[in-house]
Parts: structure tokens; C-alpha cells; sequence
């Protein structure tokens, strides 16, 4: 006679909830209780390895079984499939990047709450469906794989730790599914709590496997103590699944000296180019190619990331496909990386994250003369929409690059943003920044127009004549006070020519916009 063992804590509650389980006709039911306390994975284990029982049901004391049918529906699923070894109630389709199948955005199954509310529901006739992680309160096996007490010593990240570990023994097989019937339990207590200890362990052992590349390129030059910070910022990321690479252009070797003891960790790579320029260390961030990394972002080595920020924004593409970039609000800090006072701090775009459409911010940043989507550090991007490793939107000569918003014209065009509204990042203000470079805003000046003037000739983000003449006025604005400072005449004479000549341009194109001349 089949054996199927029903293995559950030792609360009285659950216990007398249990009793009400149906027996399939021909199936022998087998209870192992286990000890509440102490560590759930080990308790499992020893109940696992005490019974020879094909079909083992695991089930938590949070819920208790409102369907008593419940064991016929389980082996009748795993007769149909014999390739599926671990089957659940609920879960999640897609494992948010906490490692929390219970807060995941893409979650199936059917659930009660403690109120009896239905909290998941799919219908009441029975199927299966493949789901990245199950949750941890209803589990049932036809095939043992040892449970990780070596790991995990509470409940919250069991159910999604044995998934794992079913797909690694049982590599090529559907070995997760989810079981989906009428709604069977529901959930008896109210909250959630998990270990933070369990949840870096979790994340440690199943990252690589569970959740995308990202690549975090950072250009370091010449200040080795900024660079650090930059760096441990990254190695100190929630999100675990990393590639880091680092392409140095400094004179000197202290921050190659700096870097060695770092090395071991895997995902760093660094290389050392004292014979670059500083455009030629940009040109080879951009060439870097880690054909595994779904996704890349900028750090620049004066900056900082808050430990949260790749986790979220990563969470934020899986969640919204439709999106090209992920930025956020970020944090002004001064030299020794001390937030700025408050009035120094940048205006919040939005009070509440939210997804743009690519249009509307690339539209905003043309007219206003404003860079929304903010910094490189700032974002995180989906690679597949870098082609020939080209980020810009247009070619714009070095000389007259207005740094990112070319990369952010690119990307805007081809997928939406999404923002959050608090801060993932931290932008270091110091005198060597190189917005204070007086040659790079004159340059600046030249790219800006450069931009306005592509987007009305190829009908991109400046929808009328209305839009070209604000988005002209508010240049204007920005950039015409260049020429009345002091370091104006110091600027290279090409520079200075051509910028006189794209704000005579400017001028004149204003005049032949009706209603279109400056206000000033």
C-alpha cells in the first residue's frame, strides 16, 4: 500500500485541524510530528530521513487545511506528472529579490487570509503550473531531497530554498509546480516575520541562479579614498548577483595598490589604462560587454550607492518589462559624503514611485533644459536595448558632450522610466566635480542645442513649433548667460566661435517661430 507521511510541528491547533484530512482509498496516512521550536530545515530532515513513505506532505503551523480533499487533489497531480518532485498551494511565478515568496508582485495559487478574504485565487478546477518558489506553509514531495539545515533555520525561506534544491538534484526536470484548485487553507495568523540571518543566507546560496546579471561599471580616476567607498558600496548591495568592472585611467598606482585585496571576490574585474584619456576610459565602459548581464549600470567613483538600490530597480524591470531605464531621487552629500542641507538638495521629480512613458520624460528634459532622469550612478539599464555598444542618441564630439542626457534620449525612445521617489544613491558634490569645469559647460552649451535641434528635425519628443520655442527660450535661458563670465575669452577659440555661432542659430530660428522670441 502507498504511504503518504504528513509531517507537521507539534501545535495542538494544527494538530486537531489535521485530523479532518481525507485518506485517498488504497493510500496509508502516516503523521510524524515535529519539535515547533529550534531549527524547522533540521526538523524536516529528520522526519524525511525516518520515513520510507514515497509522498511526503510538510505543512506549517500558520495555516491550517480548509479543503479536506486536499491529499486526493496533491496525488492525483503527482501521478499525472511524474516528473514533478515538489509541489505547494501558492508561490510565486517570479521570486522577488528579497528572496520573500510571500511579497513576490507575481504570485499565483489560492490563499485565505485570516479572515477568510481570498487573498489568491485561480478557480476551482484543479491544474498545475510552474512557479519559480513556492511558499514555505504547504509543501508536498514525491521525491527526497535533503533540506538545507546547514543554511536556513526558520520557515519564511524554506519553501523557495527547497525549489532550489528540487531543480538542482533534478536538473532538466519540471521539478516545481504549483497545484491550483479551489482554495484549500487559509492563513491563521496575522504579519509575517522572517531571520535577516536566513534571508543573506538564502540570498548567498541561490542568487546566481535565481535572479539576473547586472553589470556596475565604475571609471576611476586619481582619488583612490572616493573610489573605495564607490566600490565597498557595490560589494555591499542586497543583490548578490553581480559583475563589477573597473577600467582605471590614473597616473599614478594608488588605487591600483588599493584594489588588490579585493580581486578575490569573482566579480570584480579592474584594469589599469595610464595611458588613457579621459574619453578613452568612458569609450571602454561603453565597449565592456559581459554577454551574461541582462542589465548595466554607471557608478562614478566619487558617488555611492545606498544598499537597497540595484535589489529595488531590479525588481522594478521584472516587474514592468515595458521599461528601458530605473532611476530614483538621490541624495546631495559634500566631500566627506555628509548629506548637503536641505536647500541644496535636488526638487523631488515625484512624491511616489511611478512609471513614465519614455516620450513624456525625454520631452520634459528637451523643454526644460533639465536632466529628470539625474546622474549616471543615479540608474540601472536594460542592456538589450544597447546596440553596437552605442548608449548616446546622437554623436556629439567630446568636447561638446552634456555628459548623459544623449545616453538618456537613447534609451527614453525605446522603452518607458520608471522613478523612485526616494533616494537609491548618493551624488558627491567637491570642487573637482566636473559640472564646475568652466570648458565643459561651454561645451555643454554646444551639445544642448545639438539635442534640441535633432529632436525637431526628426520629430522626437518635441511635438510642435510651440514646444521647439520653449524648449529654445528655456536654452536660451541656461546658456546665454555663458558668455558674460569671467572665463568666458579663457575657452578654447573653437569653442567659443562655435558657441557663438549655435546661439546666433538659436536666435534665429526663434524668430521664425510665431510668438517665438525670447522673453528676455
Amino acid at each position: 500500500m502507498e504511504q503518504v507521511a504528513i509531517i507537521y510541528p507539534d501545535v495542538p491547533e494544527l494538530a486537531e485541524n489535521l485530523q479532518s484530512l481525507v485518506t485517498p482509498d488504497g493510500v496509508e496516512r502516516v503523521d510524524i510530528v515535529v519539535p515547533a521550536a529550534g531549527n524547522r530545515a533540521a526538523a524536516y530532515q529528520a522526519a524525511m530521513d525516518s520515513s520510507d513513505a514515497r509522498y511526503k506532505v510538510y505543512i506549517d503551523e500558520t495555516i491550517r487545511i480548509i479543503d479536506n480533499h486536499i491529499l486526493s487533489y496533491v496525488l492525483h497531480a503527482f501521478q499525472n506528472r511524474p516528473d514533478v518532485t515538489i509541489l505547494g498551494l501558492s508561490g510565486a511565478s517570479e521570486l522577488s529579490t528579497h528572496g520573500l515568496s510571500v511579497i513576490s508582485a507575481k504570485r499565483t495559487g489560492c490563499l485565505q487570509g485570516p479572515d477568510g478574504q481570498e487573498l489568491l485565487s485561480v478557480g476551482a478546477q484543479p491544474h498545475v503550473e510552474a512557479v519559480e518558489a513556492l511558499d514555505s506553509w504547504f509543501l508536498a514531495t514525491q521525491r527526497d531531497v535533503p533540506w538545507r539545515s546547514d543554511l536556513l533555520h526558520g520557515t519564511a525561506f524554506l519553501g523557495a530554498s527547497a525549489c532550489c534544491e528540487h531543480r538542482r538534484v533534478h536538473e532538466g526536470e519540471t521539478s516545481v509546480v504549483l497545484v491550483l484548485l479551489k482554495t484549500a487553507c487559509r492563513i491563521a495568523v496575522e504579519g509575517f516575520s522572517f531571520d535577516k540571518s536566513d534571508q543573506n543566507a538564502f540570498l548567498d546560496a541561490y542568487s546566481r541562479e535565481l535572479y539576473p546579471l547586472v553589470t556596475v561599471c565604475i571609471p576611476t580616476y586619481q582619488r583612490p579614498a572616493y573610489f573605495r567607498e564607490a566600490l565597498e558600496s557595490v560589494l555591499h548591495q542586497t543583490y548578490r548577483n553581480l559583475d563589477i568592472f573597473v577600467t582605471d585611467d590614473s597616473a599614478d598606482d594608488r588605487t591600483e595598490k588599493l584594489i588588490q585585496p579585493y580581486l578575490g571576490d569573482g566579480r570584480i574585474t579592474y584594469e589599469h589604462h595610464p595611458e588613457y584619456r579621459l574619453v578613452d576610459n568612458f569609450e571602454r565602459l561603453r565597449t565592456y560587454d559581459n554577454p551574461e548581464a541582462e542589465y548595466v549600470g554607471w557608478l562614478m567613483d566619487d558617488d555611492f550607492y545606498l544598499p537597497d538600490k540595484i535589489s529595488r530597480m531590479v525588481e522594478a524591470f521584472r516587474t514592468h518589462p515595458e521599461v528601458s531605464i530605473v532611476t530614483s531621487y538621490r541624495t546631495f552629500v559634500d566631500g566627506e559624503g555628509k548629506p548637503l542641507p536641505e536647500e541644496r538638495q535636488p526638487e523631488v521629480f515625484a512624491k511616489e514611485d511611478t512609471v513614465y512613458t519614455g516620450h513624456s520624460f525625454g520631452r520634459i528634459t528637451l523643454m526644460g533644459i533639465v536632466n529628470v532622469v539625474g546622474e549616471p550612478s543615479n540608474t540601472l539599464l536594460k542592456k538589450s536595448f544597447i546596440e553596437n555598444h552605442r548608449y548616446e542618441w546622437i554623436d556629439i564630439k567630446p568636447e561638446y558632450d552634456c555628459v548623459d542626457i544623449p545616453m538618456w534620449l537613447n534609451f527614453l525612445q525605446k522603452g518607458d522610466v520608471y522613478y523612485f521617489a526616494q533616494p537609491l544613491s548618493c551624488f558627491r558634490m567637491h570642487e573637482s566635480n566636473e559640472e564646475n569645469n568652466p570648458t565643459m559647460v561651454g561645451g555643454m552649451a554646444i551639445g544642448w542645442a545639438q539635442l534640441i535641434l535633432h529632436a525637431w528635425e526628426t520629430h522626437a519628443y518635441l511635438e510642435s513649433e510651440q514646444d521647439l520655442a520653449q524648449a529654445l527660450r528655456n536654452y536660451l535661458q541656461a546658456f546665454l548667460p555663458v558668455c558674460a563670465q569671467d572665463w568666458f575669452p579663457a575657452l578654447p577659440e573653437k569653442t567659443r566661435k562655435d558657441y557663438e555661432v549655435m546661439i546666433a542659430k538659436v536666435f534665429f530660428m526663434l524668430s521664425k517661430i510665431p510668438d517665438g522670441k525670447p522673453s528676455h
